[in-house]
């Protein structure tokens, strides 16, 4: 057995000229093993859980790991449920778990780690047959319509739900007058028409979205999910609080929770136009400084015609930021700026995942296989990896990125008396502004390098060349065009091949 997994940890391509330099991760479904490789298919870490998950998994800028997990004994069971959010860290110790799970709830596949240390999570919520038939669902019975809740840690193991967004909140339908969801399902594209599916295509007591990825672009404060029954993406606004986000109205685009931008199938809003999404999975926004920046990927299972295409679409906005709609028209674009395929030989009928790199090309998953696969922006391959079990997602990391900093033995400080790095950071919580003074004996320029919650620099700073004790001054400013609100940062400061890395907290 142990010869076996041997050669499944080990199955990159030799050449790996031109692919994004850093560690991939990933957990293989319902595992309780996480790994993370290099471009030579190495496994450089791993990290052992006492239960199953790992749909999604996330490096942090601390070494820890964010990762959902599945509860034992569950009151509500479907496709990738959990139930469980969990931190952990490098050496494997559980910092931090949260459980959103009941009777009548419980989170399942994705979760998406926020800027300000705030995890958000998708869960379904369970409504009766009697509140199906009060929102105009023909032959009703009983439903799970999905929901997004932002959960702020406490402790290690609490947490408090600061924002919530409900899909039922948000339906529309055209059977019943008597109910006041009533009107045209074209009129309303900012809505989800409540008789969409039938009730055979919904498995496991009512699973009727089944949203399955969860993406935040904080640079405009959106939200991006995916709907595999639905065959398309939602755009939401996270601005708005949990009150706006039940009605209409409110938020940066005052819309409330209505959807702001939805595509892949404009038949479900009663537009014309071509379904693009047969299966879909892995919404997920480009980062800002990326090339594509703002535009949002998808993975289209392509079920039925066995030939997956990875898509990426720009939503038309105009200068202000706003979503552009005709009305009684399909959103556009009515094609992709960017598509990703390879006949039968790229295939996955369910799950997948991409990545956009700071490079312009694309990790990709092809989940059942647990292929993995990295192309440029003209779809070359320039590294690949098979490790031979599913695979829902994966995610590459640079080789700087501070999170793999044990993996450097130079980034640990010796410690003996002639020899070390140190630093310390006041005020710490800190409002406006917050001073690293450091102390070191090694020579070369010191640099402190600010990173948000998600692993992005924010902030370079260095101090003289010739300096050996001093204090940089960050006043919570960004040089990388990058908000910096509240929330959790971290720094490494850089002395002679050595790193100190510390947290920093900075409130509203």
């Amino acid at each position: 057995i142990a010869i076996l997994l041997s050669g499944l940890l080990s199955g990159a391509s030799a050449s790996a000229q031109g692919a994004f330099e850093g560690y991939t991760l990933f957990n293989p479904n319902n595992s309780r093993t996480t790994y993370l490789v290099d471009l030579e298919g190495r496994t450089v870490h791993t990290w052992q859980h006492g239960l199953t998950g790992g749909y999604s998994v996330y490096l942090l800028p601390d070494g820890s790991l964010l990762r959902p997990a599945s509860i034992p004994n569950a009151t509500l069971r479907g496709a990738a449920g959990s139930g469980l959010i969990q931190r952990v860290s490098w050496e494997g110790d559980v910092l931090w778990s949260y459980q959103y799970s009941g009777s009548t709830y419980i989170a399942h596949h994705d979760i998406e780690p926020m800027p300000n240390g705030n995890v958000l999570l998708i869960a379904w919520e369970v409504k009766t047959r009697q509140e199906a038939l009060a929102a105009g669902r023909a032959n009703a019975q009983m439903m799970w319509p999905d929901h997004i809740v932002e959960v702020r840690p406490e402790g290690s193991s609490g947490g408090n739900i600061v924002w919530e967004w409900h899909a039922w909140d948000h339906l529309v339908q055209d059977r019943d007058v008597s109910k006041p969801n009533y009107g045209s399902i074209s009129d309303h594209p900012e809505l989800i028409d409540v008789n969409l599916i039938s009730n055979s295509m919904m498995p496991g007591g009512g699973d009727w979205l089944h949203i399955n990825g969860i993406s935040y672009n904080p640079e405009d404060d959106l939200i991006v999910i995916s709907s595999h029954f639905m065959n398309e993406f939602y755009v939401i606004d996270h601005s708005t609080t949990t009150e706006e986000a039940k009605g209409h109205s409110g938020g940066r685009h005052g819309r409330g929770g209505d959807i702001l931008y939805r595509w892949g199938n404009p038949a479900n809003y009663g537009a014309a136009g071509s379904r693009v999404f047969d299966v879909v999975h892995c919404s997920a926004w480009i980062p800002g400084g990326y090339p594509g920046a703002g535009n949002i990927l998808a993975f289209n299972n392509a079920s039925r015609a066995r030939a997956s295409v990875i898509v990426e679409v720009t939503p038309p906005r105009d200068g202000q930021g706003t979503f552009l709609y005709e009305p009684g028209q399909a959103f556009g674009p009515e094609s992709p700026v960017w598509t990703y395929s390879a006949g039968s030989s790229f295939f996955s009928n369910h799950l997948g995942g991409n990545q956009r790199l700071p490079n312009g090309n694309t990790l990709l998953t092809e989940a059942t296989s647990g292929d993995l696969r990295e192309v440029t922006a003209e779809g070359s391959v320039v590294w690949e990896y098979h490790y031979g079990r599913e695979i829902a997602r994966s995610l590459r990391y640079a080789s700087d990125f501070s999170g793999v900093a044990a993996l450097n033995p130079t980034a640990v400080d010796p410690a003996p008396e002639t020899r070390r790095l140190r630093a310390c950071s006041t005020p710490n919580p800190f409002q406006h502004s917050t001073v690293i003074a450091f102390e070191t004996s090694f020579s070369g320029q010191v640099e402190l390098h600010i990173h948000d919650a998600l692993g992005r620099t924010v902030r370079r700073m260095t101090a003289q060349p010739s300096a050996r004790s001093g204090r940089l001054t960050w006043d919570g400013g960004s040089d990388s065009g990058l908000p910096t609100g509240s929330g959790i940062y971290y720094y490494r400061l850089l002395s002679g091949g050595h790193m100190l890395s510390g947290k920093l907290i900075r409130l509203e």
